[in-house]
């Protein structure tokens, strides 16, 4: 009986921690239409942070058009590009202006639900002959469903986060 109780609360355990990779996060975000005579579409990363930690725990994107300019999205790079992290899966072409969404499934950078807990999910622009624009936002995953707003920078327009949709 003890063995079968056991073995319940590990399967319910184990359920609850895969309820937080079944979950669908959604990054909306707009790059600005900019008016100037040398435009260059901006360089874009999108990553999570584990409180404490000094490396990107998921890459959600990378959008750019030659890798050897990777190093120009400078808090990336230093946060998950200089390491080696895949990228190939969550890399694409730089994007016209325009609005877009991002979907992250709460996994790390290996694919493994991450658990419930504090992250800070950064977005970070920068635009050849432009500025650079870093935003951040503290996240709190498997606490229910949340919505965080963040206003413009200049290589990025508002930016909303939506954390623990159901897919």
């Amino acid at each position: 009986m003890k063995r079968t109780i056991s073995s319940l609360l590990l399967s319910i355990g184990l359920m609850s921690h895969s309820a937080i990779a079944a979950d669908s996060h959604q990054i909306e975000l707009t790059v600005p239409q900019i008016t100037t005579a040398k435009y260059q579409r901006p360089f874009v990363a999108v990553w999570v942070e584990q409180k404490g930690q000094r490396k990107a725990v998921s890459t959600v994107t990378v959008w750019f058009d030659d890798k050897k300019w990777l190093k120009d999205i400078r808090r990336w790079w230093r946060k998950a590009g200089r390491y080696g992290q895949a990228v190939d899966g969550v890399t694409g072409a730089t994007r016209a202006p325009g609005d877009y969404t991002l979907t992250w499934d709460g996994t790390d950078n290996q694919g493994k639900a991450l658990p419930a807990g504090e992250y800070t999910l950064y977005l970070e622009a920068v635009r050849e002959h432009g500025d650079r624009t870093l935003l951040k936002q503290k996240v709190s995953l498997g606490k229910g469903q949340r919505v965080y707003k963040l206003d413009a920078g200049a290589e990025l327009g508002p930016v909303s986060i939506s954390i623990g949709e159901s897919k």
